[in-house]
């Protein structure tokens, strides 16, 4: 008996021929190809930003930074203390101050970091050219940064330091470009690392930073209130998100809602199964009273209409599943085309975090949107199942005559 269902509905799910049934049930594969496929193909794009955000634009600027006036004594013991947390993965000593980049006619206030060499293994894979030391009056820049100022590797920018640490005075001097970092994140709008002793400036007049590098960046703003509460007042502490906490709520808020908007598909297009599946019901009242007259019962009805809710489920759910992969596959792809038609960059990292648009593949999306879709194409089957094994008999076979 139980063969018998699945026959009689895996028959008229996929009836090839011009009925009505066979129309419906194609067009619920089809409405259910298209919202899971566009789902799981948004969700590998916001994916993709969320991980750019932590793996990229993260890993290129420090996840708590501590500033003070100390004399070295008293930064290497509060660097050899948080050596030893182990959520510290990396320390690095740094100042940082503002400067005036002038060249070619152009000028662009930035906040300049001097550091030494030990900080260029943090940048290495996006400088070009690669370097592996950074000496006096040599700078890195972003390269938007280079962009905007029209200078290129080789050619010397002048600079117009701010420096004191009560009254300021600008103190005038000169750098020469070594190296861009070209992340393809708004990070290369802003970036510039000097070498040690740029501009002959006094050390105690700049003051002096602590960069931290911790395994979980999620943790970054717990560890900076316990370091407020633990350090003298001379110092003070920031975490990345007063600069990047913004950004990374909204890449957050903006998956949130871009899955909600295509949950709503995906209920959409539920819903034209339960539509479809009434239709059929009423279609198929002379055949389904015919079985009903050669013994099967309200509930063998039933579970046809069940089974062939299911089936349409799963087939829209499997190909949707595919098309997605697919259509996620391909998006940088697309994307590459579309600029190459335009002739623009369909990101920009003024407006945008990114360059360029990231994809991440999760497998657990790809089982858990088409294990929901299936699931809500069985479940929203009861009511056309229900009103199917309600019909009557005599007036079905009435019909059929």
């Amino acid at each position: 008996m139980k063969r018998l269902h699945w026959d009689i509905a895996l028959r008229q799910a996929t009836d090839s021929g011009q009925g009505l049934s066979a129309f419906l049930s194609r067009l619920s594969v089809l409405g259910m190809i298209i919202a899971v496929s566009v789902l799981l193909a948004a969700l590998s794009v916001m994916n993709g930003f969320e991980r750019e955000m932590r793996v990229r634009i993260l890993s290129l600027v420090p996840h708590v930074t501590i500033r003070g006036y100390a004399d070295d004594r008293e930064w290497g013991q509060i660097q050899s203390d948080l050596v030893e947390l182990s959520s510290v993965l990396r320390t690095l000593r740094f100042t940082d101050l503002d400067a005036m980049l002038t060249a070619d006619g152009q000028a662009q206030v930035i906040r300049l970091a001097i550091a030494d060499s030990q900080v260029l293994p943090v940048y290495e894979s996006y400088l070009a050219p690669p370097i592996s030391s950074l000496r006096a009056n040599e700078v890195i820049l972003g390269s938007a940064l280079a962009s905007s100022l029209g200078v290129k590797v080789g050619d010397r920018v002048s600079a117009l330091y701010s420096v004191g640490a009560v009254g300021n005075r600008l103190v005038p001097g000169g750098l020469s470009v070594v190296s861009i970092l070209d992340s393809e994140t708004e990070i290369d709008q802003i970036f510039a690392l000097a070498g040690p002793n740029s501009g002959k400036l006094n050390q105690l007049e700049l003051g002096s930073g602590l960069s931290l590098t911790l395994s979980d960046p999620l943790v970054a703003a717990r560890l900076s209130s316990q370091l407020k509460v633990a350090l003298a007042p001379n110092f003070w502490v920031t975490d990345w998100t007063s600069s990047q906490g913004n950004l990374y709520q909204a890449i957050e808020l903006s998956r949130r809602i871009v899955i909600l908007m295509l949950a709503s598909l995906l209920i959409i297009a539920t819903f034209n199964v339960v539509t479809s599946l009434v239709l059929v019901v009423s279609d198929r009242r002379a055949s389904s009273s015919m079985l009903r007259a050669m013994g099967l019962t309200g509930a063998d009805i039933a579970l046809i209409f069940i089974i062939q809710g299911g089936i349409i489920g799963a087939g829209g759910a499997g190909l949707g599943a595919l098309f997605g992969f697919i259509l996620a596959s391909l998006t940088p792809y697309l994307v590459f085309v579309m600029e190459a038609y335009t002739g623009s960059p369909l990101l920009d990292t003024a407006v945008y975090p990114l360059a360029y648009v990231p994809v991440d593949i999760r497998i657990y999306d790809f089982i858990a949107v088409p294990v929901a879709a299936l699931l809500l194409s069985v479940a929203s089957c009861a009511l056309p199942a229900m009103t199917a094994a309600r019909l009557s008999v005599t007036e079905g076979l009435r019909e059929s005559r």
